[in-house]
């Protein structure tokens, strides 16, 4: 089994979250959110393509981000590549994201029929 402890960089407005969302990695991901994704007029991407676990704790921080960033007037664009274990989890928890960095487009929101 691979040791994917939480790792997670921030550079030019991206979030890059890697790893296993457990309980040291769900308090440095709200605290990296609260830092860089409530600047007013603000824009952050959070990259979850590489998360191997996201608890039901990391969903409720993710939604507490998103809430607080629109009260500040920023925003907050998940992306979590097709197939990953963070793009079932958020599909299934009906959160808004996308499926790559370049994707420009609405963010996908559909669930499977």
């Amino acid at each position: 089994m691979l040791d994917r402890t939480f790792q997670a960089e921030f550079s030019d407005g991206t979030l890059r979250v890697r790893g296993e969302v457990d309980d040291y990695g769900i308090i440095a991901l709200r605290n990296l959110l609260a830092e860089h994704g409530t600047t007013p007029g603000g824009h952050l991407v959070v990259d979850l393509g590489e998360v191997d676990y996201l608890p039901s704790v990391g969903v409720g921080v993710l939604t507490k981000a998103l809430g607080a960033a629109h009260r500040a007037g920023a925003e907050i664009v998940l992306v979590a590549r097709r197939g990953s274990i963070a793009q079932r989890v958020l599909m299934v928890c009906a959160l808004p994201f996308r499926e790559s960095l370049d994707d420009d487009g609405e963010p996908d929101t559909d669930l499977p029929a």
